[in-house]
């Protein structure tokens, strides 16, 4: 039998990062060792040891309230008000889900409906795009160029909104550029979507990730802006939990209500163990490897240095210093060859795995995205192999229309 399936999975495919990780796990499992800069701290034992607990309890192979357990909805409200100036009801105001993405595609079926328009930044991250499609939503692409250090163009959103437009999704600190919206850029948009009467969603995950004495601030702790954002966060990245997929989103309770719906209908509740953990380590902030959130930003700060400081001694390499999140972005435009064909000229012949920029759209073409979540040994190591298969090609040699050079 032919099987017939909807229109919709015609317009996805595998998410690149998710490909990559899958090349990587074959190649490892086949003997050869690459280095993609992921190792992280350990997840914290307080997580571990409240995930046992909940286990054991009598309630702990139940489902829990679909919002997620009112206690860990106030530890992220206090979380909200203490880290984010954000005042969240926990009752109605804050739904707790399966990662960050399901936060965004609940959020995106309460929005968005066929046709309705969602502008996203370009480059942006490779999940945002389908999960639009996937509900119904048309996204419309805002060029942020390199030579403006990928910034949105602020003075141009405007052009971009039209009698469609439901929804602007942004991401900040940003996957995969690394930079921060700036107060001014973010009271500027706060000022064009109330004028315009958009919703935003923005995805923080890397919130905690901000670096050289920068301060992370939330769209929705700006006047007007509370009612008409979706501030969607999680415990994967600074607490190394992605695996344990608790994330939540925070909303006026009216727009709340509408996502919750969807979410209890898709997946009741996230899973209660994993919850408990996320529970303590939010109440706590203790991080991965068990440290505290400052350490574990002071500890990426020398990483980050060393990844820029080696990337940008390689010939025909530029690389910009991100002031967030765990990336950098470098071109390798110079070299001749389309990110796709770089990144697998370098897991084959540095055996460095990296993502082509060409997945995060038009406007990352000729870029590579690369983590320094590992140790500074590991990062200058798995330079050094860059900078080896690097010189093996000679840098304008090829004229190349893949990206723009900075």
């Amino acid at each position: 039998m032919e099987s017939q399936f909807a229109d919709r999975i015609s317009m996805l495919g595998a998410p690149a990062s998710h490909s990559v990780i899958a090349k990587v796990r074959d190649l490892r499992a086949s003997g050869m060792d690459i280095i993609d800069f992921g190792q992280q701290g350990a997840t914290p034992t307080i997580a571990m040891d409240a995930a046992a607990k909940m286990m054991q309890s009598a309630t702990g192979s139940s489902y829990t309230d679909t919002r997620g357990l009112p206690s860990l909805r106030q530890v992220i409200a206090d979380k909200l008000a203490k880290e984010n100036c954000i005042t969240a009801d926990p009752s109605t105001e804050i739904v707790v889900t399966l990662g960050a993405k399901e936060a965004i595609f609940a959020s995106m079926l309460a929005l968005v409906g066929p046709g309705d328009e969602v502008l996203i930044e370009d480059p942006a991250y490779v999940g945002f795009e389908p999960l639009i499609r996937l509900a119904g939503g048309a996204p419309v692409h805002i060029p942020m160029k390199a030579e403006n250090g990928f910034r949105l163009p602020i003075e141009d959103l405007e052009s971009y909104i039209t009698p469609k437009t439901r929804l602007l999704l942004l991401c900040n600190p940003h996957n995969p550029g690394g930079h921060c919206h700036s107060a001014e850029d973010l009271a500027a948009i706060a000022e064009t979507a109330i004028r315009t009467d958009i919703h935003v969603l923005v995805d923080e995950a890397y919130e905690h990730f901000v670096y050289d004495g920068g301060k992370h601030t939330s769209l929705a702790s700006l006047p007007g802006m509370f009612n008409r954002t979706i501030t969607v966060q999680t415990v994967s990245k600074i607490y190394n939990m992605a695996g344990w997929r608790v994330g939540w989103a925070a909303a006026a309770a009216p727009l709340m209500a509408k996502i919750a719906l969807v979410h209890a209908h898709a997946v009741t509740c996230p899973t209660s163990f994993a919850q408990a953990g996320a529970e303590a380590v939010i109440r706590e902030g203790i991080g991965e490897g068990d440290l505290p959130i400052a350490k574990i930003v002071e500890r990426y700060t020398a990483q980050r240095n060393a990844m820029v400081s080696g990337l940008s001694a390689i010939p025909g390499v530029t690389c910009a210093t991100p002031s967030g999140a765990f990336f950098v972005f470098p071109n390798l435009a110079t070299f001749g060859m389309s990110s796709i064909e770089i990144c697998e000229y370098l897991l084959q012949t540095a055996h460095v795995s990296a993502i082509p920029g060409s997945a995060f759209g038009q406007e990352g073409e000729g870029y590579i995205r690369l983590v320094f979540k590992s140790d500074v040994g590991v990062i200058n190591q798995g330079v050094a192999r860059l900078a080896e298969a690097l010189s093996k090609i000679k840098p304008n040699t090829v004229t190349s229309g893949s990206g723009n050079a900075r």
